[in-house]
């Protein structure tokens, strides 16, 4: 018996529907959407509360470093003096103030570490749960709308919260200790008075604006050194990450490499890719060393520049030489403090890559989620499979089937087959809601349980029992149960190393995964069986005695096949040919 098809223009390109086609409907995430929502979850108080505690002793440090830059001032005018009564306190109240001082930044770091670590849990957790919900990891790939996603997941997020924990706090210690500095200083050097064209001129707080003016020119500086940095950042992720995945194929594929005799041209797609590190390596080193060059440069040119600016009051008595050393100091703090945005500038570079990759991380996800299709998944009113003028399309709009008509009953047997090309495996991965491109009606019972079972099967790393259960887990199942699986599967030998824990995708052949994932069938007994070549690397007696347990096995329970092998036909009592279904 066979299903009704039709032809469908020739099988020539035939335009998406617009819903299918594109993803326009979905905007680039910002940084604060990627950000910020952290700080709006049940997370939020701790959050705020470790901040708070960072802070405080952020702030009580900026207080203590006033405090010892004042009586270092005082210990100055002390020692000129040869005041040695005064010298003796002041002495041991600056080097108490100086080790509590020195003690806060290490409490500060391990809070900081423990919210960097709450905020990279919330993080991994939030990305992993919409990487994985739906196979939208599958859509990524088969549409190709992101590359290395593990790696922004495993890496980026955490280099992200790390940096963005630093700088956050560092600004805000900035801008407090601007202020603070700021009115430090300025009360401290008081006004400069001088004479232009025999007319007088007074500045107050002339030492808070040369710090400022200093700054600023300073930060163009080295944004014009360094405004490349961001993309060379962001392209750095990139290729470290192609160059380790192109490591992980080699692992995973070691054997048929092996027998390829291909090492030679894995070793130069290897060396290629690490070329493309050393090339952005290089470009990376050249304009930080330009930024860090120039910094030191412009710095090292005025370093007397303080001293110069309060000279005038030193040499006009109105201040003591301990107070030149105070505002010195003061002034020190303060263009230390405001020095952080110039010096940053290559930090914060990094983090626009870092928060870029996952910008486009999570815009390429909600492509995914916004992605519409015209072919409707709806429950069937009895315990069957319905496609109704279906039509399946190759992402790019090319025709591969159309199925005017097609209805499996409870317990029948459907082979697949047509030519390579035809759009078998695409019509059982739009039976799994894998496959967006088309239009039509699919409908499926409610509640079903399906199976299915591709060429190759992924058999995770661990214990043989974990394995064969997936993706259920191994408490499900009883050993005696899964031993007969084995068994029956013609794997005894597999039998008695349900505890044995291995890289199964690499120990095992191909014949042998393919067994191994029959057996869970067996175990599982599913309503429905989808098997995509699942017995072609079986020998034909092997592959007969399997379909044989499986149908004796699970009589009630309806049976897809997408095979080449005619004597796969006995086993079937329905054939869907595809060969002229386009």
């Amino acid at each position: 018996m066979t299903s009704s098809t039709s032809a469908l223009d020739d099988g020539h390109i035939l335009p998406l529907p617009e819903s299918t086609s594109g993803h326009s409907i979905a905007e680039r995430p910002s940084i604060g959407q990627v950000l910020l929502p952290f700080w709006f979850s049940s997370e939020k108080w701790l959050a705020l509360g470790l901040v708070s505690v960072i802070l405080t002793l952020t702030f009580v440090g900026t207080y203590g470093a006033v405090t010892l830059n004042e009586y270092q001032g005082k210990l100055t005018d002390a020692l000129v003096a040869l005041d040695w009564e005064a010298l003796k306190p002041l002495f041991l109240f600056s080097l108490l103030l100086g080790v509590v001082t020195g003690v806060l930044p290490s409490g500060s770091s391990i809070i900081s570490g423990y919210l960097e670590l709450r905020w990279r849990t919330w993080m991994t957790h939030f990305h992993l749960d919409k990487w994985t919900r739906n196979a939208h990891f599958f859509a990524l790939e088969r549409d190709g709308l992101i590359s290395n996603a593990d790696q922004r997941i495993a890496e980026d997020i955490r280099q992200t919260v790390e940096v963005t924990i630093k700088l956050l706090i560092s600004s805000t210690l900035v801008t407090v200790n601007t202020v603070t500095y700021s009115i430090v200083l300025w009360n401290l050097a008081g006004a400069l008075e001088f004479e232009v064209f025999n007319h007088q001129f007074s500045m107050t707080g002339y030492m808070v604006y040369a710090v400022f003016i200093y700054q600023f020119l300073q930060l163009l500086i080295s944004h014009w050194l360094g405004k490349n940095l961001i993309g060379l950042n962001m392209h750095k992720q990139t290729v470290e990450a192609d160059f380790r995945h192109q490591g992980m194929q080699i692992r995973e594929y070691a054997e048929q490499i092996a027998f390829y005799g291909g090492e030679e041209r894995e070793k130069r797609s290897m060396v290629e890719r690490f070329s493309r590190i050393r090339a952005n390596t290089i470009q990376l080193l050249t304009r930080t060393f330009s930024v860090t060059l120039g910094q030191t440069f412009y710095n090292h040119s005025l370093t007397l520049l303080p001293t110069l600016l309060v000279l005038p009051l030193l040499l006009a008595s109105k201040i003591s030489y301990g107070q030149m050393v105070s505002i010195i100091g003061a002034y020190a703090m303060l263009a230390g403090t405001v020095a952080f945005f110039p010096q940053a500038y290559i930090t914060f570079t990094e983090w626009l890559g870092l928060t870029n990759r996952l910008r486009d991380l999570q815009w390429a996800i909600n492509k995914v989620e916004q992605q519409q299709s015209e072919i409707s998944h709806l429950n069937s009113l009895g315990p069957y499979l319905h496609c109704e003028a279906l039509s399946l399309f190759t992402p790019k709009g090319k025709a591969l089937a159309r199925l005017d008509s097609w209805t499996v009953e409870k317990g029948e047997r459907w082979l697949i087959k047509g030519r390579s090309g035809s759009g078998k495996s695409t019509l059982l991965r739009a039976l799994a809601g894998l496959w967006p491109y088309g239009a039509g009606q699919i409908c499926l019972p409610h509640g079903r349980q399906s199976l299915f079972l591709p060429q190759k099967s992924y058999i995770p790393t661990g214990l043989l029992k974990d394995a064969l259960c997936y993706p259920h887990t191994s408490s499900d199942f009883t050993d005696d149960q899964c031993r007969q699986a084995l068994i029956d599967c013609c794997l005894p030998a597999l039998s008695d190393s349900l505890t044995v824990r291995e890289r199964w995708q690499q120990t095992l052949s191909g014949g042998e995964q393919q067994r191994l994932a029959m057996a869970r069938v067996l175990l599982q007994r599913p309503s429905f069986i989808f098997l995509d070549e699942a017995t072609s690397a079986l020998d034909p007696e092997t592959e007969n005695s399997i379909y044989t347990t499986l149908i004796e096995q699970l009589p009630e329970s309806t049976l897809i096949s997408v095979a080449h092998r005619e004597s796969l036909a006995r086993f079937h009592s329905h054939t869907l040919d595809l060969t002229h279904s386009q």
